[in-house]
């Protein structure tokens, strides 16, 4: 029995923790103790309690990059990291000694992680890491620069200025020294949880691509008669413009919100919308809708591709809108525009509904992702995993 610390150090929402969850349940079901780690607990306390798990807390290190304006224009995960504590030597040194800390109190024999850049350094050389991610936070590393978000983006932060705070807080901590900012990062595992479709870097990916681990729907026919999902969250800005517009569309549809208050959902309430309190299944929401509306989260941008659907757009962070820019160049999604939240969304969706090529697309590929065959992302991590740590078992001889 394997001792394995398993988690992630970045992101917000519920989709890192429902991306390892079954990973953690598939480890403990061959007998191996696993340590659950995360530092956004709050906003995962309803999920965790409902998971009635011991819970590690990692240290917070995200802060501004200083002079960077606001809000800064990532360029690559060089930026991001720098966002939260590789661009200053003292915020790096901190929390290399509370990982250095938790890692010496489990003594995991392997962590698996996701977005976690401390945690990786702190294992560099040391500890075996499985890294499982979506595309966006796992980028290639087998250059010794990661490639930009996009090619006429450059970083925020001279790479060379991170790789001087990398070496300085290893050389203070007597650990090994990177001669690179991705060496850390090229672990014993990589293994990318997503479509290819949604991969923002596979013109240079070489890890393999495994399939979200929140599961693909098989492809559903269109449904008769025109319906939306909308799947949103009040936390964001750009939501309360679309429900309004939303709101005075007259096309029949169902919407949830994450944050549902009783006044939104009054406020909501008309003939042919319904406003659910609750997260609805992906398979029958797929079947009653004939476009998903979203703000381009990867799990629901993989559902909706598998099931055969356009999508309409609303990013709200960079990763979203990656992933939105490539469904609209798949021909299968239409990014919503700012000046098109309120008056002119119900014309929008009209368009959308109206436009057979679109859904002729989407139901072409998910036809195509579904003749690739079942994709196992949680049996491949668990076998990559569990050969890392045969490997690294001593010789009983």
């Amino acid at each position: 029995m394997a001792k394995i610390l398993v988690g992630y150090e970045l992101g917000a929402g519920h989709g890192h923790v429902q991306r390892l969850m079954p990973l953690v349940r598939a480890l403990e079901a061959r007998g191996h103790e696993v340590v659950f780690f995360l530092r956004n607990i709050k906003e995962n306390a309803v999920l965790l309690a409902r998971e009635k798990r011991l819970i590690l807390p990692v240290p917070d290190m995200v802060e501004r990059i200083a002079g960077a304006p606001k809000p800064a224009r990532l360029g690559s995960y060089l930026d991001i990291m720098c966002h939260s504590g590789f661009f200053r030597r003292q915020s790096l040194h901190a929390g290399m000694l509370a990982w250095r800390g938790l890692l010496e109190q489990v003594q995991p024999d392997l962590v698996i992680c996701d977005h976690s850049p401390i945690c990786v350094l702190a294992c560099f050389q040391e500890r075996p890491v499985v890294q499982v991610a979506d595309g966006f936070t796992l980028p290639p590393a087998q250059d010794d620069l990661f490639p930009p978000f996009r090619a006429n983006r450059k970083p925020l932060v001279d790479p060379r200025h991170v790789l001087n705070v990398m070496r300085y807080v290893q050389e203070h901590n007597r650990r090994p020294v990177p001669r690179s900012v991705t060496e850390p990062f090229r672990t014993a595992g990589r293994m990318v949880c997503t479509l290819p479709e949604l991969d923002p870097y596979a013109a240079e990916r070489q890890d393999p691509v495994i399939g979200p681990v929140e599961g693909l729907q098989q492809p559903q026919p269109m449904p008769d008669g025109s319906r939306f999902f909308a799947y949103v969250s009040l936390e964001h800005k750009k939501t309360k413009p679309f429900l309004r517009g939303l709101r005075a569309s007259k096309l029949p549809g169902e919407i949830f919100a994450r944050g549902m208050t009783d006044e939104v959902a009054v406020s909501l309430e008309r003939e042919g919308l319904t406003v659910h309190r609750e997260p609805q299944p992906m398979t029958e929401v797929m079947k009653r809708a004939s476009v998903i509306i979203h703000h381009g989260g990867n799990g629901t941008c993989c559902a909706a591709l598998s099931a055969g659907r356009p999508q309409v757009l609303l990013p709200t962070h960079m990763e979203a809108r990656l992933s939105s820019d490539a469904l609209v160049d798949l021909g299968v999604g239409r990014l919503l525009q700012a000046k098109e939240l309120d008056k002119a969304l119900p014309a929008v969706l009209e368009e959308v509904i109206a436009e057979r090529q679109m859904a002729e697309r989407a139901q072409a590929l998910a036809a195509d992702i579904k003749a690739r065959g079942a994709y196992r992302p949680v049996d491949r991590v668990l076998e990559t995993s569990l050969k890392i740590l045969e490997d690294a078992a001593p010789d009983p001889a």
